[in-house]
């Protein structure tokens, strides 16, 4: 009987040693998802360079993936040594604070921001709308600690189960979310271990002035948690407040141009160039970050001008 017992007891421990290894390598092994299958393919525009201020870089397209990409989930950048260019479609960019927990950059259509919150503290990080950064006043409108997130105590919201994209006018129902509790955001996938944002967009009023916001990730791009990110922008027939905030706001040192207004298709050939600043006169290798909800896109990083 004593035997019987030690090899029940040897077998579940054998048995929890193996689950337990499943379970570790499903999480180091595990790779986030593609935000897009698309991989860029770059080329020299072959115009002169120049020490002109509005030379024409290159051009960017999808040598693979049938994916449109909305211009508001869309980042661009032109690296050059330890200098970064931000690329928009609107000729306008946004200034980092880099010292800030609150990262905040203006995407390739001008009109929303890619937002990263360092959440990893015990202490709530609260933004402002009107200039997406760090605010120690009272009147915040969004606080994160971990996973948790509040909306001020003037907000209201509404989640809607919508694409980001199609989320075009207020909606005509009760606003349910306040700050008194806090935001369902995301699910936890046990098997990985992992924090996964719901596919929500929510709607907020602040004081009549309307946003849409969609929370993309819970990692960093080295895959560090507590990193939580969304996009957001204003909703309805007032404008952004952030976009016309001219401590944040700056003009963009290169120009997307594209044929689409909200979209760029897969089959699209879109041209940079420079937009008032002289980024390259001579020949160069420069660099180039795409990316899509935060995720670098595949495909060519570097190209060579000439």
């Amino acid at each position: 009987m004593e035997s019987t017992a030690k090899k029940i007891a040897f077998s579940a421990i054998i048995l929890l040693l193996l689950i337990g290894g499943i379970w570790y390598f499903l999480i180091t092994s595990y790779t986030p998802e593609l935000t897009t299958e698309n991989e860029v393919e770059l080329v020299d525009s072959q115009a002169e360079l120049s020490e002109s201020e509005n030379d024409l870089l290159y051009q960017a397209s999808f040598s693979y993936g049938q994916d449109n990409l909305e211009w508001s989930k869309v980042s661009m950048s032109i690296l050059i040594g330890d200098e970064t260019f931000d690329c928009t479609k609107s000729g306008l960019t946004s200034d980092l604070s880099y010292d800030s927990p609150v990262q905040s950059k203006l995407n390739a259509d001008g009109g929303s921001f890619t937002v990263e919150v360092n959440a990893d503290t015990e202490d709530f990080i609260s933004i402002d709308f009107d200039n997406m950064q760090q605010t120690n006043a009272s009147n915040y409108d969004m606080k994160f600690s971990k996973t948790d997130i509040f909306l001020g105590e003037n907000l209201t919201g509404i989640s809607l189960n919508e694409d980001f994209e199609d989320v075009d006018a207020v909606p005509s129902i009760e606003f349910d979310e306040n700050s008194e509790s806090r935001l369902e955001w995301y699910d936890y996938d046990l098997s990985v271990h992992r924090v996964i944002p719901k596919d929500l967009t929510y709607v907020v009023n602040d004081s009549n002035v309307f946003y849409k916001l969609q929370f993309i990730s819970y990692y960093n791009s080295d895959d560090e948690s507590r990193f939580i990110s969304f996009i957001i922008s204003n909703l309805g027939d007032g404008e952004f407040p952030a976009t016309n905030n001219e401590n944040l706001i700056k003009a963009a040192p290169c120009l997307i141009t594209s044929d689409n207004g909200s979209i760029w298709q897969h089959n699209e050939t879109i041209s940079v160039s420079e937009n008032g600043f002289d980024i390259c006169s001579n020949s160069c290798t420069i660099g180039v970050e795409i990316r899509y909800l935060n995720q670098i896109i595949k495909g060519m990083k570097e190209i060579e001008l000439q």
